[in-house]
């Protein structure tokens, strides 16, 4: 529950900043433009590139206001974007969690389901992205059984080629197992609950996706020159809507991204601009914006973190043993768990109190709160998950033996237990929970909370 907690008082106790956007009207014949400032390097920035003070971002309005403007880059590029990859299980978790509101427990039982009793997808619990050559072969066979038993997507398969190869058919990125599809047997969908139906098309619609057309766009972008300063304006046109046609297209939110939102201009105008046109910044803003706390947890968003939890690490050795370990791992980048148990971890910390989940928001109770408040800082950070795995590669290399591991390990536990702060835990010595739903490794019997000690 450390990763809640911590986001949850982060998000709590963030206090408010004032930064300043500049944003120029300008006018070029009939044609006009929105661009934003290019802040200079030596202007008095946050740490994200936002203007703090008032005073320099109200003398850049002064300075730019009424005075000619000239264009002095534009590019028009045709860009595309290829079909997101099929689903890895921790993929088709955070896709369910955002769509359905179905958690990652249920969406692993559900494919569990799929798998095991309507044998109508592949492994289940696969972490890869990508699909084999053999796989593609078999597409147009599994293509026509599909369409033959899905008729309401009969609009997503007229526009299917088999013989369009995605990058998502390739041997050299496939693991001990690939992504998750829909097998080639045809099944009667009705048969399905609506959990189950939802996540079989899901796969299905991701699937399919890779033999869709690439979606194509224009990409417009110009540079204007005022008095010294430099606005920019960007806009983009569909010209094929491709896949995006069938299949939602998902925009991520970086949540370190800036706060400062792109100024809308029509694209055609910023189309018709050349280097080298005249015109005049005719209007002028300076908006006041307040800084944003980090957003409370989701599933999904807890579920995608997961998968970096690196970058919260200080150590610049440990951070990078956590990269290391990933290395090779598509979407995993100094990650911990793994999609299947990832899943049954949250599962268990809501089921035993210490979070719990309103309107989607992951929230820490006052036990959740108290018992990490109490564990040592070790206990609640990644970095032991990194020092283990460099542990494990030095007794694979022979250089440590699991004897020494595991009295290493049975002496580091003593003493963190000794370390445990009990002045932390507030309350009135009552324990907030008379169980832990969890039973004795020794006798089988229930554990039971008493105000001093779990037995």
């Amino acid at each position: 529950p450390g990763a809640v907690q911590n986001r949850y008082l982060a998000n709590k106790s963030h206090a408010s900043a004032f930064y300043y956007t500049v944003a120029a009207s300008l006018g070029f014949g009939s044609s006009r433009a929105q661009g934003r400032l290019v802040v200079a390097a030596d202007a008095p920035l946050d740490d994200k590139n936002r203007i703090i003070d008032e005073a320099y971002a109200t003398q850049v309005a002064d300075a730019c206001r009424m005075k000619p403007a000239d264009v002095i880059e534009a590019r028009v590029e045709e860009k595309q974007t290829a079909a997101p990859l099929p689903f890895a299980l921790l993929d088709l978790q955070v896709y369910m969690s955002k769509t359905h509101s179905i958690d990652a427990e249920k969406t692993l039982a559900l494919t569990q389901a799929l798998r095991e009793k309507y044998k109508a997808i592949t492994y289940n619990r696969s972490d890869c992205s990508y699909l084999s050559d053999e796989q593609f072969a078999e597409a147009p066979q599994t293509l026509s059984l599909l369409s033959e038993a899905l008729p309401d997507l009969a609009g997503m398969f007229s526009e299917v080629n088999s013989e369009r190869k995605s990058r998502a058919f390739d041997d050299s990125k496939v693991s001990a197992h690939t992504a998750i599809i829909p097998t080639a047997v045809k099944i009667d969908i009705a048969q399905l609950s609506d959990d189950e139906r939802a996540v079989y098309l899901a796969i299905v619609k991701r699937y399919v996706a890779q033999f869709l057309p690439e979606k194509r766009y224009l990409s417009a972008e110009v540079k204007f020159g005022v008095n010294g300063h430099t606005f920019v304006a960007r806009s983009t046109k569909v010209t094929q809507p491709g896949w995006t046609a069938q299949v939602t297209e998902e925009n991520e939110q970086d949540e370190d991204a800036s706060d400062a939102a792109e100024v809308a201009s029509p694209f055609d105008a910023l189309a018709d601009l050349k280097v080298g046109d005249a015109g005049v910044c005719d209007g002028i803003t300076v908006a006041k914006e307040k800084t944003k706390p980090l957003p409370l947890y989701t599933e999904a968003t807890l579920l995608k973190d997961l998968q970096r939890v690196a970058k919260y690490v200080q150590d610049p050795r440990i951070k990078q043993l956590l990269i290391d370990r990933d290395q090779g791992k598509k979407g995993e980048n100094g990650g911990i768990g793994t999609p299947a148990t990832r899943a049954a971890m949250l599962a268990k910390l809501q089921e035993r109190g210490f979070y719990a989940v309103e309107k989607k928001k992951l929230i820490p109770t006052p036990l959740g709160l108290e018992f990490i408040a109490a564990l040592p800082a070790i206990a609640t950070t990644p970095d032991m998950t990194a020092l283990w795995h460099e542990q494990q590669q030095m007794i694979e290399a022979g250089e440590l033996t699991v004897e020494e591991f595991l009295d290493e390990l049975e002496g580091f536990i003593a003493d963190q237990v000794q370390n445990i702060d009990l002045g932390n835990v507030q309350g009135d010595g009552k324990p907030i929970l008379d169980s832990l739903n969890a039973q004795c490794p020794m006798c089988g019997g229930e554990l039971a909370v008493t105000p001093r000690v779990i037995g």
